[in-house]
């Protein structure tokens, strides 16, 4: 049962949005949110810090649906008890205005691993046909066409991004070397989850228009993150997980397909829309039995995020990471691993400091200065996110105890 104090959170209203002029803008949008005041969490490569009004959406909904739980006429009235049977096609809009797309054209899906498959399971690719990936890729985006390689018998080859990446031509060479007349499917990050690096999608895409390629996005990093125009990118397909950097609730994904190839694409989890055409996200999208209340956080994450605005967001959470490593880059002993080219960075900065094991950086973050980033596998570096719920003091904390690690 929750405590206390968790349910003086559920309890707590919701604050009105500062004002766009207001001098102490960022310290006031921290008030959006229930974590402690002198806890900073850096984490959102992983999830997302959700909003008062994103968790006031959530519960309202969950306690409302069940006190009106008898009002329900199941042939017409009353609240929605289940998701993944209706078509949302408010919600869609909302998903399609952010990523610049018809919503006929986009799923809701519960993460981008289940978008990703529907799309290695739904492309019909004969025995032999070539998939390029990276070596950078999350298991996400990568696991469903190993499988399709295994099953299959299609061919699943790894685009070598060598590090340091100094600037965006070298992540194209790495495509532009594995391609060969096999291939059929193109399928990157558009931010790599470890490195935090931004691919040059538009390129990529370009590339495999050039050559008759499918071009399939790994959007889970940027939602919310950086800005995603899909005609602009010109991409086949995009998936993403908005449960981190739009700091929608955990369960909510969506996957858009371009109009000339979303006819191809069999869904792989049928219901009663499963054949139809008319609206193909509605048809992509079902997927049985859901929480409703998950779907209203989402809009409640998606209307937060306009209202403060998309261009604002992105560019708070590239200052903030600028300024990680700017610090970062005078500091003898700390190597950044993200590329530091300004086209290929944003909020999600990997580093290492020599001397120091990484699991002893997050240790010693938290417990000097109640700062939480991750430590990540096998040696491969701290990963840092800035988001809006970050300030400035607590990136000059953290460099400032990293100059004390690295002096020890």
């Amino acid at each position: 049962m929750p405590d206390g104090e968790t349910y003086e959170v559920l309890q707590r209203s919701i604050p009105p949005l500062p004002e766009d002029n207001d001098p102490e803008y960022w310290e006031k949008l921290r008030e959006q949110f229930p974590m402690p005041p002198d806890e900073a969490f850096c984490n959102t490569g992983t999830i997302g810090a959700s909003p008062l009004r994103v968790l006031h959406a959530v519960v309202g909904y969950m306690v409302q649906s069940m006190a009106e739980v008898a009002h329900v006429d199941w042939h017409g009235g009353g609240m929605s008890l289940l998701s993944g049977y209706g078509a949302y096609t408010d919600l869609r809009s909302k998903v399609g205005k952010l990523i610049n797309a018809d919503h006929k054209l986009v799923a809701l899906t519960q993460n981008a691993t289940m978008g990703m498959n529907i799309l290695s399971n739904g492309l019909e690719l004969p025995r032999g046909s070539g998939v390029i990936t990276t070596d950078i890729e999350h298991p996400g985006g990568r696991c469903g066409w190993e499988l399709l390689a295994k099953r299959r018998g299609t061919t699943l080859k790894m685009a070598e991004i060598r590090f340091p990446v100094e600037g965006p031509e070298q992540v194209v060479e790495a495509f532009e070397e594995s391609i060969g007349t096999e291939t059929r499917v193109m399928s990157f990050p558009h931010i790599s989850s470890e490195q935090g690096m931004v691919l040059p999608v538009k390129r990529l895409c370009a590339l495999a228009r050039e050559n008759g390629i499918i071009s399939i996005i790994d959007g889970a990093q940027a939602t919310g993150h950086i800005p995603i125009d899909v005609e602009e990118i010109g991409c086949d397909a995009y998936y993403s997980s908005p449960h981190k950097w739009l700091m929608a609730p955990a369960g909510n994904g969506f996957l858009y397909v371009k109009d000339t190839l979303i006819d191809d694409v069999w869904t792989t989890l049928a219901s009663s829309q499963w054949d139809n055409h008319e609206d193909n996200g509605f048809r992509l999208g079902q997927r049985g039995t859901g929480n409703p209340a998950l779907l209203m956080g989402l809009e409640a994450a998606l209307d937060l995020h306009f209202e403060i605005g998309p261009e604002r967001v992105y560019g708070r959470i590239k200052e903030l990471g600028d300024r990680l490593r700017r610090g970062l880059g005078q500091m003898d002993g700390a190597e950044i691993v993200t590329p530091v080219h300004p086209e290929m960075c944003a909020g999600l900065t990997t580093f290492k400091v020599a001397g120091v094991e990484d699991r002893k950086v997050q240790d010693e973050l938290w417990n000097r200065g109640r700062i939480q980033p991750r430590a990540l596998r096998e040696g491969k570096g701290v990963r840092y996110s800035t988001h809006i719920y970050n300030s400035e003091d607590e990136i000059d904390r953290t460099l400032q105890i990293i100059e004390e690690l690295r002096r020890g």
